[in-house]
């Protein structure tokens, strides 16, 4: 999303994971006519996250240091997962942008994840942290100063990471969200 070269106003139609039905699955910017898609383990893991009982008081966070938020918010209110549900609907928290215009967020995700924190209460400990950067080692930042498990997707979220990432997170920190030793 961050390669956009405008914010995108097109929705583009088609198959949201075959017997999930038909849906908005991209969201085109028209200068260039690049369009935003989710990859098959995102769509995955936000349908069961919004659907699947054992995610119920499950939050979902976006923490993304996008150069243009305008253009993030625009895929979160085009984007479907499911007909008639956005992404934005999986949501509760966002920590979108790195100026201080967004709240004092840097390229450095900690930045983030304290906004995340600040608003949520929740620990850093029971967070799970997924990133696709490729130019920087998000997940490795996150996990060294904040304890959050995480899990780099640097060609985008598959379905084997999603369900890697939450083995290893029921490993380590179970239901309680303390780490097991």
């Amino acid at each position: 999303m961050y390669e956009l070269s405008s914010k995108p106003s097109k929705e583009v139609r088609g198959s949201l994971n075959n017997e999930m039905g038909e849906g908005v699955v991209g969201a085109k910017e028209l200068t260039r006519g690049e369009t935003v898609t989710l990859f098959p383990g995102a769509l995955l893991a936000l349908q069961e996250l919004y659907q699947l009982k054992e995610f119920s008081n499950t939050k979902v966070a976006a923490a993304s240091s996008s150069e243009e938020p305008s253009y993030s918010h625009a895929c979160l209110d085009m984007l479907e997962i499911l007909p008639n549900v956005k992404m934005r609907d999986v949501f509760s928290f966002f920590a979108i942008g790195r100026t201080k215009a967004c709240g004092n967020l840097t390229s450095d995700k900690r930045t983030h994840f304290k906004k995340i924190r600040e608003e949520s209460g929740i620990d850093f400990q029971e967070m799970l942290f997924f990133d696709d950067c490729n130019w920087g080692d998000h997940v490795g930042t996150i996990e060294k100063y904040h304890g959050v498990i995480g899990q780099r997707t640097p060609r985008g979220l598959t379905v084997s990471e999603w369900r890697s990432a939450l083995k290893r997170f029921d490993s380590e920190r179970g239901s309680g969200g303390e780490k097991k030793e």
